[in-house]
């Protein structure tokens, strides 16, 4: 007895180190990306411009005012605000870099004319040279005085010379007022934040963020301001947060209504402990489980939690339906709940385990994750409640309402009935009103609510709206290999400029280093720096001040301190790191580069196919969209296809006919129709994420077919005897599962919602098909069965 003791406490150690190991290990992956297939050209092209370009240490803060001076003096005073607290802020910026010291944009400058082609600086030295040095600053003076650009005339005020004029090339001087740090009016500012230290977690990153908002926030108490809050760390925190709590809600509500169902049945407080207590075992070893093999989850993963918890139950009921009239041992009934639990548990885990063929690795994810928990829950139940059932002080069964009422002959040709009016209705919406409509759109992808989101909206209103626009990404090997692909998407873009197909567009090859220019240049404009002090006094004498030449004079120092430099030269201050922070990497080994592309109206699917080609990716979320409205039908008709054959081949070796999987292809396609006629009727969508329901339908609901099928044949078609057996148990499981799916219809996540909705509704037209229709169409396939 001692030994028996000491096993079962060392199993139970185990049993939670393994479960400890496994939650430690769990973290959350908010990049909708990681559930697509990673081989679609619009999935590589965005994750590289998430993964490189997404800055997750810079928040975005947004000051709104109705005064632009007292917006623009509420942004340098947030700044400033911020920067005090050194163990937060690495730094915060609120206005261009050079804008106060225009010296600091020197080296960038000088990098811009090193890479200029040799003509061109020909030209600019020729402008330069002693004989023409006074016409170049005259014709400076000019502009100064013509110019209505802000940047422009700071630019020049510094720059007489005109080594600025590559920036207008760059695209980093527009000439409009409106800029990356305000709007055009200049009621709208926007400051960048850089945490103090980097953020490798989301937990690391929701605690800055809700620290940067607090001192945020604080400050702006008493003040005409608004503030709004976005950028990659804002996406992560909200996001982030928002799924903890969509796991924790779902999972203790579907806890809730398990708990209330069993009551309402069966009116048994200590059983109800019981079964929630081996419910809370079976979810916490599984998701240990998934912590060990899976690592982390993704936002459709978060629906893991209800949804394992809704068909672990199943088990339960199960059991204990048949522990209430069960008079012998333990090992007796854990055998007469073995075939049953086995074939539904191992039909179901099969058909989620089979979700690993699909290419997408979100549905690969889910499918891991309800398989080990189906598993799970099917060992704990047998092994654990089984004996606690059947243990429980014995007490006449008394049948509930319920049970007396879905066990009635009466409410049995009733609900047939209604069934098959319920059935044809929904066949004559899909008839005459079609299909429900399908929406492949970016907006499935997004949070329902989001401060971050709604602060890049309001940004984009203000600044610029990016949602016709797409993103160039040009990735290579080597930084050789990155320009020459730059330069044949230059040539593409002009060509369908040329042909109507995109309005305007701008790449970063004015940023990229071009080794072949900055070896004929820099001999040539590193001796300039002789001539520094001639230049100044010419600038003096023209008008300008000495100030004036602080610019001039760090640009000449530049290439001389660059003579001795291999190329090809790379800027390396804080400011030319700042211009490039969005559109160029060319370190650690990473080569990739940026740009912006304004299509016309409807061409933006043919633009990016003429563009594309190897390191070459035209993107954005609207053409992501597109591409899986074309690829994700054909990846679950072909998962779908193969999910059927694996489910229906088991249940031919299990069944030994053809006739029964027959009934149960013929009871799932009826769950089918219904389903998406249902779908039409309400007003609902097909989208990425609810097209799973198909597939976990098929997983989940086939078991209630089963169950009833084992008791009929079990019982030679008595149908009266198989509903008083399995008919509230069967109803008890739907209601369970579909408050598992359903309890996540409120999820933050627009898609994973629908999938809740979707396989909810699901689940419970199957359950009325599958306890009136089912028995009565095994009579038919079966005409020689005699009760």
């Amino acid at each position: 007895m001692r030994n028996k003791t000491l096993l079962r406490i060392g199993i139970a150690v185990a049993l939670l180190a393994f479960t400890v190991a496994g939650l430690s290990r769990i973290s959350f992956n908010i990049e909708i990306l990681k559930l697509l297939p990673a081989n679609l050209r619009q999935v590589e092209g965005l994750s590289l411009f998430l993964k490189n370009f997404a800055l997750p240490n810079e928040l975005i803060v947004t000051i709104e005012s109705p005064d632009s001076d007292a917006a623009e003096a509420a942004a340098d005073e947030l700044a400033a605000h911020l920067t005090e607290h050194g163990d937060l802020v690495k730094r915060a910026v609120a206005r261009p870099p050079w804008e106060k010291k225009p010296a600091e944009l020197a080296a960038f400058l000088a990098y811009l004319v090193l890479n200029q082609p040799p003509d061109k600086v020909s030209e600019m030295l020729a402008g330069i040279a002693p004989d023409h040095t006074a016409a170049t600053l005259h014709a400076s003076l000019e502009k100064l005085t013509d110019s209505v650009s802000p940047q422009e005339i700071a630019l020049l005020s510094y720059d007489p010379f005109g080594f600025g004029a590559p920036l207008a090339q760059s695209g980093l001087f527009s000439g409009e007022q409106q800029s990356e740090f305000a709007s055009a009016d200049g009621t709208f500012r926007v400051l960048y934040v850089e945490s103090a230290k980097p953020l490798t977690n989301y937990k690391q990153t929701i605690a800055w963020t809700n620290e940067i908002k607090r001192v945020a926030r604080d400050w702006s108490a008493g003040r005409a301001v608004t503030l709004g809050f976005t950028g990659e760390p804002g996406f992560v925190a909200d996001i982030s947060s928002t799924m903890e709590w969509d796991m924790a809600s779902s999972g203790i509500c579907t806890f809730i209504i398990v708990g209330a169902i069993f009551l309402l049945c069966y009116r048994r407080v200590k059983p109800l402990v019981q079964l929630q207590g081996v419910i809370t075992i079976v979810f916490f070893l599984s998701l240990g489980a998934a912590g060990l093999f899976l690592r982390q989850l993704t936002v459709i993963g978060v629906g893991f939690a209800s949804i394992m918890i809704g068909l672990s139950v199943d088990y339960g009921y199960f059991i204990y339906q048949k522990s209430l009239t069960h008079t012998g041992s333990v090992r007796d009934l854990q055998r007469i709940c073995f075939q049953n639990i086995v074939w539904t548990a191992g039909t179901t885990a099969a058909a989620f385990f089979a979700l690993n063929m699909s290419s997408l690795p979100g549905l690969s994810q889910l499918g891991n994750l309800v398989a080990i928990g189906v598993l799970v829950g099917a060992g704990v139940m047998l092994t654990v409640f089984v004996p606690l059932a059947v243990r429980l002080k014995k007490v006449e069964p008394r049948p509930s309402i319920i049970e007396r009422w879905i066990a009635s002959p009466s409410v049995m040709n009733a609900g047939a009935c209604a069934t098959l009016a319920l059935f044809a209705l929904l066949a004559g919406t899909l008839i005459f009103k079609g299909s429900p409509a399908v929406d492949f759109s970016a907006r499935s992808l997004r949070p329902r609510h989001s401060d971050a989101y709604d602060a890049l909206d309001r940004l984009q209103a203000k600044l610029i709206d990016d949602s016709d626009l797409l993103s160039l990404v040009v990735s290579g090997d080597t930084e050789a290999q990155v320009l020459d692909r730059l330069r044949a998407a230059e040539a593409k873009f002009e060509a369908a400029k040329a042909r109507g197909l995109l309005m305007n567009f701008r790449t970063a090859l004015p940023l990229w280093a071009v080794p072949e220019n900055q070896r004929a240049n820099l001999p040539r404009l590193a001796a300039l720096a002789s001539d520094a002090p001639r230049m100044k006094q010419a600038m003096l004498d023209a008008g300008f001040t000495e100030e004036s030449f602080a610019l001039t004079g760090a640009v000449l120092a530049d290439w001389a301190a660059s003579a001795a430099k291999p190329l090809p030269i790379w800027p390396a201050n804080d400011t030319s790191q700042w211009i490039f922070r969005r559109m160029v990497r060319h370190e650690n080994g990473q080569f990739l580069a940026l740009g912006i592309v304004h299509p016309e109206p409807q061409k933006a699917t043919q633009l990016a196919e003429e563009i594309e080609a190897p390191g070459v990716h035209l993107v954005s979320w609207n053409l992501l969209g597109s591409e899986l409205q074309r690829v994700i039908p054909r990846e679950f008709l072909h998962t779908f296809l193969a999910l059927i054959g694996i489910v229906f081949f088991l249940l031919l070796i299990g069944f030994r006919g053809v006739r029964d999987v027959l009934l149960l292809a013929l009871t799932m396609a009826l769950v089918f129709v219904s389903l998406a006629g249902a779908m039409t009727l309400l007003g609902m969508s097909w989208n990425f994420f609810n097209l799973a329901a198909i597939l976990l339908l098929l997983g989940t609901g086939i078991d209630y077919s089963i169950l009833l099928i084992l008791a009929l044949r079990e019982n030679r078609g008595d149908l009266a005897d198989a509903q008083r057996q399995l008919g509230l148990v069967i109803a008890l499981c739907a209601a369970a599962a579909a408050a598992g799916f359903g309890s996540i219809s409120w999820a933050n996540n627009l898609g994973l919602a629908s999938l809740g909705k979707t396989c909810a509704l699901g689940l419970v037209l199957d359950a009325l098909i599958s306890i009136f229709l089912l028995p009565r169409a095994w009579k038919l396939f079966h005409p020689r069965a005699a009760p």
